[in-house]
């Protein structure tokens, strides 16, 4: 088969598997209120056991970029993902708090290799001038994960209860995963294979001062962005708006929905004018006026106002993608894979801390009532790290090249 068919192949292949990592990402903020009753557990523990996706996942991100640049992706795609769908199986059939978290370290861990695996593929198999096009093609279609982790979850859950709609999860990302094995293969150049050591690759990286700068960014945009969308976006407005379940669902859909339209959209102009820094810009300054309105007036707004602002978070993160494609930019193509595993570290590291510590200001701040007041603080969180965002992306240095 030529290589432009096996091309399509493989970015079908590895998005699939991409969006039951954003499924998992975000769908405990359906079933969270579901959680909390059947554990009699609170804010703060909710936040922990969420969390333990992120951290493992963050923990995940170096080898897999080390296994991509040595053994390929489709070894590392197929072991990762047989972690997940064993994590997946135990969080759905969970008798306790604990159990349920070991899972959710489980999925965070085996999920951690699709991503960066996918970005290796495009870096691969597709033309370099294209490179932020793709990633922000494969990112939202990725994130129709996120979409189904709204209202359609929100709806199957209501049917079948969260433990059985997380066993059908399983059974498809199983499916998917034997896909992956057989379908994806390796490009044979050598030019994608790093020849050196693991401890110099890493030096070559972490000595880089423009990549340091950069892993500020997906630490502070991400981790709050996946914080609101993955749990603490739910729990707002049913304890804020009093909406019911399916309700909520239909307003957290505009996240993911503004993010799967934006992302592609700011890929393609930051291909065609040739610059990465303006697209970034962007995205961090409209992330910034979200938590400002949300300080402001989150606890007043009208339902046209709050599907608006929502859209407008997904919509800015969409922008705010492309410090991936800048941390590819930065180094020769042997090290791509440990290079992007090791910005995306940092996103998931502050995933999981914003996510465990929004719980712990939601569980400490007037009495745990989880009223407008204490999730304002959470929001007073966000304006200080977008602000402090703005400033780090001004002092970047642009990494487009021709080359």
């Amino acid at each position: 088969m030529e290589k432009g068919k096996y091309a399509i192949i493989i970015f079908l292949s590895l998005s699939a598997l991409y969006f039951f990592a954003i499924v998992h990402r975000v769908g405990v903020a359906v079933i969270a209120f579901d959680i909390m009753d059947e554990f009699k557990a609170d804010a703060s523990l909710l936040g922990l056991m969420s969390s333990m996706y992120f951290f493992p996942y963050a923990v995940a991100q170096i080898p897999v970029g080390i296994m991509l640049d040595r053994i390929g992706i489709r070894k590392t795609v197929t072991m990762l993902g047989m972690v997940a769908c064993l994590g997946n199986l135990i969080f759905s059939l969970s008798p306790s708090m604990e159990v349920l978290t070991v899972g959710r370290a489980l999925i965070g861990f085996g999920v951690g290799g699709f991503y960066v695996s996918s970005l290796k593929g495009l870096a691969i198999w597709f033309d370099p001038k294209r490179f932020a096009t793709l990633t922000g093609l494969l990112t939202s279609i990725g994130n129709l994960g996120a979409v189904f982790a709204s209202s359609p979850l929100a709806l199957l859950t209501i049917i079948l209860g969260w433990r059985y709609s997380f066993l059908i999860i399983f059974v498809f990302m199983l499916f998917f995963t034997g896909i992956a094995w057989f379908t994806i293969r390796d490009e044979g150049s050598g030019s994608f294979r790093s020849k050196g050591s693991i401890l110099g690759d890493l030096r070559t990286i972490f000595s880089r001062s423009q990549f340091l700068t950069l892993t500020l960014l997906p630490l502070l945009v991400y981790g709050l962005f996946i914080s609101f969308q993955g749990l603490w976006g739910g729990t707002f407005l049913m304890d804020v708006y009093s909406m019911s379940k399916p309700l909520t669902g239909n307003f957290l859909v505009l996240i993911g929905l503004g993010f799967l339209i934006l992302c592609p959209i700011a890929g393609f102009i930051s291909d065609k004018t040739r610059r990465r820094k303006p697209v970034l810009m962007v995205g961090v300054l409209l992330s910034l006026i979200f938590w400002l309105i949300m300080y402001v007036a989150g606890g007043s707004l009208g339902d046209y106002q709050l599907m608006s602002v929502f859209f407008l978070l997904g919509s800015a993160f969409g922008f705010c993608n492309i410090y991936m494609v800048m941390s590819k930019e930065l180094f020769t193509a042997n090290i791509y894979g440990t290079a992007m595993a090791c910005l995306n570290t940092f996103a998931f590291i502050g995933a999981g801390f914003f996510q465990y510590l929004m719980g712990v200001v939601l569980e400490i701040s007037y009495n745990g009532s989880r009223i407008f007041a204490s999730y304002q603080l959470i929001f007073l969180i966000g304006v200080v790290c977008l602000a402090a965002s703005l400033v780090i992306t001004v002092l970047l240095k642009e990494t487009f090249s021709d080359t």
